[in-house]
């Protein structure tokens, strides 16, 4: 069904991304990227600094005849940056000075009143016949190798780094040497609804479409509908199923659907606010001002959102919101009618058009029997008329806040509609 497609693997390095907590964003990137140009993710590894294991991933990707195989990260001065040393043992390649990339590396250091350290120099070993791959937003070069077949491609880890080589100069390459029919896809976003939800509603819809493949991806209260088409390589007659699915699957949910590219829930936000010509503000008390991070993220969001007030305490809920001590004292901070005089207070204290306001227990402690954590309740006031609405938001600290900010500007994108 996927023959036509090229296969790739991603190798992600670093013993970071296995025992801190972090998060390996940089695949999704590279999995929608490489769409564009007809490759397919067929498997994803995260290996710690281990020559062993970054040799194992790579041999393995080789011997599974992958047309595309790209590492990321490990590519810094520090000894536990090895991934080109690892790699260069693996396919049998000396590692050979490049005098280039010790000058540049130079005049970056000066650049900063710093002189080049021994360690930095590991930077300028390139693999026997590796070409160099410019990177413009950090010290670490990139690496490109051809090796049975396969196109190798050693990326740094930062995504401000990673992102602009993968566009600029991976997928061009690509699409160069392994030129492969471009898949056709659509997307569907959506926010409000469970991934079991979206399916059950949609599942009879899309299964009437054997040529399409879909995916259905959850990420804390956003849900991702991917569709695409593994038929013949008919452009037209993919486009017009696709059109026809999406029309479809749109009309079953309804305005639960936000958009139909992968654009973030504020974007699509301050996009309806600023066609409509109002201003937003905010008062945040257990999203500690992500609501407003979020809003701010996007670029020229002056123009829709005047600010926030984050009162974290009930006393600054009184002196900055106007909440009431009575409402307060009777109803406690994490109640629909504080919410409300939140929302309200910001919105009369900031002119804005809209107030949007946020209160509840993210926990882990804090909650009781009568107000569990995970309760929150979101105030929203506008043309005159303030409402407030219930959620009781399952999972950790963090992904009450995250779900409970996505709430909250859903709340305001379908109140525009």
């Amino acid at each position: 069904m996927a023959d036509k497609f090229l296969r790739a693997e991603i190798i992600a390095v670093g013993s970071e991304l296995l025992d801190l907590g972090r998060v390996e964003s940089n695949s999704i990137f590279l999995s929608q990227r490489l769409k564009s140009v007809g490759a397919r993710v067929k498997r994803k590894w995260v290996v710690g600094d281990s020559p062993q294991e970054i040799e194992t991933a790579l041999k393995t990707a080789l011997a599974a005849s992958s047309d595309v195989i790209i590492f990321s990260g490990g590519l810094g001065p520090t000894t536990d940056d090895i991934t080109r040393e690892s790699v260069a043992q693996a396919l049998g390649r000396p590692l050979q000075l490049d005098p280039a990339i010790i000058d540049d590396l130079k005049r970056r250091a000066a650049a900063f009143g710093l002189k080049l350290t021994d360690n930095n120099r590991r930077q300028a070993m390139v693999p026997k016949q590796a070409e160099v791959l410019d990177n413009p937003n950090g010290s670490a070069p990139g690496l490109y190798l051809q090796q049975d077949g396969a196109l190798i491609f050693l990326l740094p880890g930062p995504p401000r780094e990673l992102k602009p080589m993968t566009e600029d100069q991976v997928l061009d390459r690509i699409r160069r040497l392994k030129p492969a029919p471009q898949a056709v896809s659509r997307c569907l976003r959506l926010v409000g609804l469970a991934e079991s939800q979206v399916d059950h509603q949609v599942e009879g819809i899309y299964k009437s479409y054997p040529e399409v493949e879909t995916t259905i991806l959850s990420s804390l209260g956003i849900i991702d509908l991917h569709f695409l088409w593994t038929g013949p390589d008919e452009p037209s007659r993919a486009r017009q199923a696709l059109d026809e699915l999406v029309a479809r699957v749109g009309e079953k949910l309804g305005s639960r659907v936000y958009s139909e590219r992968d654009r973030e829930l504020e974007e699509v936000v301050g996009e309806i606010l600023r066609e409509r010509g109002k201003m937003l503000a905010t008062a945040e008390s257990c999203t500690g001002g992500w609501i407003s991070k979020r809003l701010t993220d996007v670029a020229g969001s002056s123009d829709y959102y005047l600010g926030g007030v984050v009162a974290y305490t009930n006393q600054l809920k009184v002196d900055l919101l106007g909440v009431n001590e009575t409402t307060l004292e009777r109803f406690g901070a994490v109640s629909p009618q504080t919410a409300e005089q939140m929302a309200r207070g910001v919105r009369e204290r900031t002119g804005a058009d809209i107030g949007l306001a946020v209160t509840g227990i993210a926990g882990p402690g804090g909650g009781s029997a009568e107000k569990p954590v995970g309760l929150v309740h979101l105030g929203l006031s506008m043309n005159d008329d303030t409402q407030s609405r219930r959620l009781q938001v399952p999972g950790e600290r963090r992904f009450v806040r995250l779900r409970t900010v996505r709430a909250a500007l859903d709340w305001v994108r379908r109140s525009l509609l």
